[in-house]
């Protein structure tokens, strides 16, 4: 006699994945976490040491990729860089919430160096109607949005261009900073989060032409070693009059070149110079999932529709079969 084979009543079936999926999502997503450090005090280890041979990383444009900007941050905490530069777009838009969850996502890292902050245009507007510019919560979460810090014999000096301009003002305060660190220090870093010129042929995602070429005047004036930017998603590395500019790949957001290109940049310098190097990273789509899905119910906070979204997608391969 053959035993006829017991099927679930389907919508047993569905309650089932239902509850298999409120626990993923309440043991994995919504689980405690580290609690996040903020960028003044992300800043302070390591920060009085002398050597003049030490390693850092750059990279930008981090946005929502979490995919490719965890694995960045797991690798640079595992190399030990003696700390790390953020070029800007650290989040989608300026709202308080998008700072506190990227700084959560941060905590997760263990064994980071110290990370500094330059503000890209993400991070001053929020991008909804009538966008208003504003460096309050920049400010608040990760600290100055203009600067300048050393390490050893080399000094590096954090711009904010992200309204793609450069004021009176800023240029006074940076050429007045030049002036003054350019006797102290062998080699001079500069950060900025949209770059002076657009390197791709008949494209200008940069600063205004006569602000581009005023502040190239300046870097050639006081010798800059390196200017590092971002804004693009792309990597270029051009040496101009001496000056090496350097567009950083991007660490998330979505790459505007062909073939596409995710990464960092490493920057090693020691008593025989300055040597960089861009470091390839793939996306992670673990990473990805558990970011997106993390954003949206702490963030967005749209339950209903993730909700109904992954348990439409889940329950269509799960009945088909």
């Amino acid at each position: 006699m053959v035993k006829k084979k017991v099927r679930w009543p389907i919508y047993v079936r569905g309650l089932s994945l239902f509850g298999a999926l409120a626990l993923l999502f309440m043991g994995v997503f919504l689980g405690a976490s580290t609690p996040p450090v903020y960028g003044p005090a992300l800043q302070k280890k390591g920060s009085e040491a002398t050597s003049d041979s030490f390693r850092f990383a750059v990279l930008s444009d981090s946005h929502k990729g979490w995919g490719i900007f965890m694995p960045i941050m797991k690798k640079i905490a595992g190399d030990e860089y003696h700390f790390a530069v953020h070029l800007g777009d650290i989040v989608q838009h300026s709202n308080e919430d998008r700072y506190r969850f990227f700084f959560k996502k941060v905590a997760e890292v263990k064994g980071k160096p110290p990370l500094y902050f330059v503000p890209g245009n993400h991070d001053v507007y929020d991008y909804g109607y009538n966008a208003k510019y504003s460096l309050e919560n920049f400010r608040r979460y990760c600290g100055r949005d203009y600067y300048w810090f050393s390490r050893g014999n080399s000094a590096f000096v954090v711009f904010n261009d992200a309204q793609s301009i450069i004021s009176e003002d800023q240029f006074r305060w940076l050429e007045s900073t030049l002036r003054d660190i350019k006797g102290t220090f062998t080699h001079i870093f500069v950060f900025m989060h949209v770059p002076p010129f657009d390197p791709r042929a008949g494209q200008d995602y940069c600063l205004p032409k006569s602000d581009g070429e005023r502040f190239m005047a300046l870097m050639e004036k006081y010798r800059v070693d390196y200017v590092f930017s971002g804004h693009i998603h792309c990597y270029f590395r051009n040496i101009i009059n001496g000056i090496t500019y350097i567009v950083i790949p991007s660490a998330g957001g979505t790459p505007r070149c062909s073939p596409p290109l995710y990464g960092y940049l490493h920057i090693a310098v020691n008593k025989e110079g300055i040597k960089d190097s861009v470091v390839k990273v793939e996306d992670d789509w673990w990473f990805q999932l558990k970011g997106d899905i993390q954003y949206e119910l702490r963030v967005r906070r749209p339950y209903l529709l993730v909700l109904g979204v992954v348990l439409g997608q889940s329950s269509f391969y799960f009945f088909a079969a």
